[in-house]
């Protein structure tokens, strides 16, 4: 009996001591990894500041429409219906604004400058009953936008974005229609100009290349500062007038480069 308890005993205490050396044996479950969280290897946050160079081109003429009193005088061929069509011209200036990053998304606004020589001018000769110089000029001395932008980086240091917003500028047009001989008698002698600051809308689209605190980019607005309307004084045929009116609208095409801080002024109302 005590041999069978010994035997009995042993064999249990076998069976510990080898479970508790598999136990020693056993690898321990590896721990899950944590999610994988991409951060972007360039930032365009910032403050930024540069300059663009480039041209805008327009579809528009100035709409000219004697009254009366001249197309019953002088026939309605006597006048261009339109004049100084499609004008053209260099733009170049200066650009700021800020940037803000979410991942891949970047938010931010952006102000600029523009002098520009978009211009147009045009004579048109007519003959019906007396030989008539038709003469007309449109141009945008100067040009400005404030717009908010809205892009995604395709690559980490290449944003492609859209833009809208705010634009004036500085509108002047001028037309005259005179005898071509000196002015007298019952003869046409209309000149007229004017001037104004117009305000509107531009909306474009661009892309833009960062390298460290540098970025350079390509961008396209569409711009409306909407309609200046003139009326010519007739110097020979007293309460006459010719209405010449030039809608101010166009497109732009420019390259820029900014040069980027890592602050914004919105840090003051909104922090980083």
């Amino acid at each position: 009996m005590k041999r069978a308890f010994a035997v009995a005993l042993c064999a249990v205490w076998c069976a510990a001591a080898g479970s508790v050396r598999a136990g020693d044996l056993a690898v321990p479950a590896a721990s899950p990894e944590p999610a994988a969280v991409r951060v972007p290897g360039y930032n365009w946050y910032g403050f930024f500041i540069g300059g663009h160079l480039g041209g805008g081109w327009s579809d528009e003429a100035m709409v000219v429409s004697p009254d009366s009193s001249y197309t019953v005088a002088f026939g309605k061929s006597a006048f261009p219906g339109t004049i100084a069509a499609d004008p053209s011209g260099f733009v170049g200036g200066i650009q700021y604004g800020s940037n803000w990053q979410f991942q891949q998304i970047v938010l931010g606004t952006e102000s600029d400058f523009s002098f520009t020589g978009i211009d147009k001018s045009q004579r048109i000769l007519t003959n019906i009953t007396v030989p008539i110089a038709n003469t007309g000029e449109q141009k945008l001395p100067w040009f400005g936008t404030t717009r908010v932008r809205a892009g995604y980086t395709v690559q980490d240091n290449v944003l492609v974005y859209g833009t809208v917003g705010l634009a004036n500028g500085r509108a002047e047009e001028s037309f005259s229609a005179v005898n071509t001989s000196p002015c007298h008698g019952n003869q046409p002698c209309a000149f007229g100009s004017g001037e104004k600051t117009l305000w509107g809308w531009a909306i474009g689209a661009g892309v833009e290349y960062g390298t460290g605190p540098w970025s350079a980019k390509i961008e396209y607005l569409h711009y409306d500062l909407g309609t200046l309307t003139i009326h010519t004084a007739d110097k020979t045929l007293q309460g006459s007038w010719i209405t010449a009116s030039t809608k101010f609208a166009g497109n732009i095409v420019r390259a820029g480069v900014n040069y980027r801080f890592n602050w914004t002024p919105w840090q003051l109302i909104f922090g980083r």
